[in-house]
């Protein structure tokens, strides 16, 4: 048996798809949130001992379950409520928020409903176990994260640290504007724990423009225009901790924005 829900928020499963939001009048649980796969193998080596990792070792996407039983006073109420609650579980690409109301599960839609009717309660209660794709497999900030430096002068290496608390990596959404009247056309960034680096030469990069290096859909934008002929190197990650990167350039101001995400 599920334990008895709780009616403040922390004890309440939501799902929330743009301005849409419902609440799971159940008691629920989680299953498999923890379980992950990994993009590795072993290739066997030839003539010797031993064998070689192969794969990007990322994690897959994966499938987390959710469980709940639903009741109603007539069989009309549970129809209702157990329809209303599958509408919700339907739809693709939403947020689910399960008791921490600052992390949410990204879910791209379900696989597969399973329904099963409690004995003795007519049709009135029912078990309910939905299984739910995470093509984007952690558990996500539900609020960004934006680090905001300024440079008033030519800059040599000019420091930027970042204290990610995310258990994984996170891909940068790199801001760069130039102060008034001037431009910033020549920009270097690199991450001293990785060594990896990226380059934007941008001569239209003049106030009030504002260049975006966006390591989350891996486009490179000037205002509304496409500029990644400008950029080369790699789109940068803040691994977990801190991290430290290098700035070379003009004046500038800089906004560095990520989301969190953890395993659990």
């Amino acid at each position: 048996m599920f334990p008895t829900r709780n009616e403040d928020f922390s004890g309440q499963l939501k799902i929330v798809k743009g301005s849409k939001e419902y609440i799971l009048p159940a008691a629920w649980a989680l299953k498999d949130i923890g379980s992950y796969d990994f993009k590795a193998k072993l290739a066997d080596n030839a003539f010797v001992h031993g064998s070689e990792v192969t794969g990007d070792k990322k994690v897959k996407g994966h499938t987390i379950q959710v469980e709940f039983m639903l009741e109603g006073a007539t069989e009309k109420d549970h129809d209702d409520a157990m329809n209303m609650a599958y509408s919700y579980f339907a739809l693709n690409d939403y947020q689910l928020f399960c008791g921490r109301e600052d992390r949410y599960y990204q879910i791209a839609g379900v696989s597969k409903i399973k329904q099963s009717y409690e004995k003795g309660f007519k049709q009135r209660m029912s078990t309910v176990t939905v299984s739910l794709l995470c093509s984007k497999p952690f558990r996500y900030s539900a609020v960004p994260t934006v680090i905001e430096k300024s440079f008033a002068a030519e800059q040599e290496a000019g420091e930027i640290v970042i204290d990610n608390s995310s258990s994984v990596e996170v891909p940068l959404i790199w801001s760069f504007k130039p102060p008034a009247g001037q431009s910033t056309p020549d920009i270097t960034i690199v991450h001293k724990e990785s060594g990896q680096s990226f380059t934007l030469k941008d001569t239209l990069l003049t106030n009030p423009a504002v260049a975006v290096v966006n390591g989350e859909s891996g486009t490179v934008r000037r205002d509304t225009g496409n500029s990644l002929n400008t950029f080369s190197g790699l789109f940068l990650y803040a691994l977990p901790g801190l991290n430290t990167y290098k700035y070379t350039g003009a004046a500038c101001d800089i906004s560095i924005e990520y989301t969190g995400r953890w395993f659990i």
